[in-house]
């Protein structure tokens, strides 16, 4: 019976076994250890490579399965210079992994197991601008990477804590900008900038039940900038968008590009489609006869109305859309090195994006319904 015993634990006796394993430290891996483990999985910072199971095992004292189980845990997809990706054991993704289980209790994130998932979201947000309700839009139009399902809230608790790896708050579109809606809290003065005051426009204006109504604005370069400038009009209902190149903020510029549009649809779509437009007070919207005026028959094609000063949120559309024109456009940009096919680029995007308000349909879809007349 001894010697059968000898013969199992490869001459030696069962004891000695039990005190070697009885010699091995603590299993648990902290974050110290793993940027060890993923200093000589890599073979970075002065570590010499060493990928080996066994070998690891020897250096950290702990069983082969742990080595095995944490290295698992901690392999994730990296990006590589030249864009291809290859999956490697990462330190922190790893003590991210640890962190949830030790708050949850054993319960492991879905997306901790999911790197389809994990990847393609990390695609749409990072490398196409999504948010993460334009994301999950995204997924649900043409098919789900993976058989796990999540919604808005769940996705940004996964970003907020660190669960997809390359994922951060920065890469979340406004995060934590807090807007005023229009109307509330603070009174404004009736004094009307030149023309229409923005109290005069219709109701149906207003609560953008109805097509046609748009806010205008310039998005002007740096200070030292030449005077090229984007002119953007925002559609109320269907958040559609339109910017062109000016070369300056004048009213006669502003005319001009109106009177183009006109030209090309015609002046009869043009009083439909265009039927008020809301401004601020800036010099390039004073030419208020130019702008209401047709080119083609002299007959009025439009309203103008203005908002109250410093009254942004009257234009709230607007001036949030001339903040993601920002994001391809940044503050300082020298317009007139910008391409019509760059501006072009911009504003398809947008028209194309898919929005919370529309139930994930696009306002290019919508534009194009509403102006089937």
């Amino acid at each position: 019976m001894e010697l059968q015993t000898h013969q199992k634990t490869g001459g030696r006796k069962p004891m000695e076994i039990i005190a070697k394993k009885e010699r091995k430290e603590n299993s648990c891996f902290d974050h110290d250890k793993r940027i060890l483990l993923e200093g000589y999985l890599l073979g970075k910072t002065g570590f010499p490579k060493i990928t080996g199971r066994t070998q690891l095992a020897r250096i950290f004292n702990c069983d082969r399965k742990t080595i095995y189980n944490e290295i698992k845990r901690g392999t994730v997809e990296h990006l590589k210079s030249d864009l291809s990706t290859v999956m490697e054991y990462n330190a922190d993704y790893a003590q991210n992994i640890a962190d949830a289980l030790n708050e949850n209790r054993g319960c492991v994130p879905k997306i901790m197991l999911d790197t389809a998932l994990a990847r393609e979201l990390r695609r749409l947000i990072v490398d196409m601008n999504f948010s993460p309700y334009a994301a999950l839009a995204e997924l649900e139009a043409k098919g789900w990477p993976s058989k796990t399902r999540c919604v808005e809230k769940t996705v940004y608790n996964w970003v907020n804590g660190g669960l997809i790896h390359g994922i951060g708050r920065k890469d979340l579109p406004n995060k934590g900008v807090k807007y005023r809606e229009a109307g509330s809290t603070r009174r404004y003065s009736r004094a009307e900038c030149a023309a229409h005051s923005i109290e005069n426009r219709p109701k149906e204006a207003d609560d953008r039940n109805n097509f046609g109504h748009w806010e205008l604005d310039t998005v002007k370069g740096g200070k030292d900038a030449p005077t090229d400038c984007l002119f953007t009009m925002t559609e109320r209902k269907s958040r559609n968008e339109i910017a062109r190149k000016m070369p300056d903020a004048k009213g006669k510029s502003t005319v001009a590009v109106l009177d183009e549009i006109e030209r090309k649809i015609g002046s009869e779509a043009f009083r439909r489609i265009f039927i008020t437009m809301t401004c601020d007070g800036g010099s390039e919207f004073m030419d208020i006869e130019g702008i209401e005026r047709s080119c083609i028959d002299g007959r009025p094609r439009t309203k103008l109305y203005f908002a109250h000063p410093y009254t942004a949120c009257e234009r709230g559309t607007n001036e949030n859309h001339n903040r993601i024109l920002r994001r391809f456009f940044p503050k300082g940009c020298d317009f007139s090195k910008v391409t019509d096919d760059e501006v072009a680029d911009a504003v398809n995007w947008m028209n194309c994006y898919p929005r919370r308000i529309h139930g994930g349909k696009t306002p290019a879809m919508l534009y194009k319904k509403y102006c089937s007349f």
